[in-house]
Formats: C-alpha cells, structure tokens, sequence
C-alpha cells in the first residue's frame, strides 16, 4: 500500500512539474515574441533610417562648402 501510495505521489509530482515547465515554456514564448514585435518598430530593416539621411545630407553640404572655401582662402 505505501509502495503504491508512492508512485501515486511521484506521478502526480512529474505531472505537476510538467504542467509548471509548459506553462514557463508559453510564457517564454510570448516573451520572445513581443520582444520581436518591439524590435521590428526599431529596426529599418532594409530602408535607411531618418537621422542616416540628415547626416548624409549635411555632410555632403558640409564637404562641397569646405572644397569651395579651400579654393578661395588656402590652409582653412
């Protein structure tokens, strides 16, 4: 009788931590997946982001001035 009271016991305790090891596996899960959906609001993917663009832009304005500038007073 204890021996079967026993396993009784021992197969309810592995049903229990397998039920606790999914329900943590779930909880997993759905934590990676917003983590991927937060990501994607930040990551460009392919396109270039905004601030690359405006930095771009005025360095390209910056180094034509500075060319154009050198040309006229030299050693600046």
């Amino acid at each position: 009788m204890l021996l079967i009271c026993q396993i009784k016991m021992t197969k309810d305790f592995y049903e229990h931590m397998k039920k606790e090891q999914d329900t943590l596996d779930s909880s997993y899960r759905e934590s990676l997946r917003q983590k991927h959906e937060r990501m994607a609001v930040w990551d460009p993917g392919e396109e270039k982001a905004v601030f690359w663009e405006i930095k771009t832009l005025i360095m390209t304005r910056y180094r034509a001035l500075k060319t154009w500038v050198v040309g006229f007073i030299p050693g600046f």
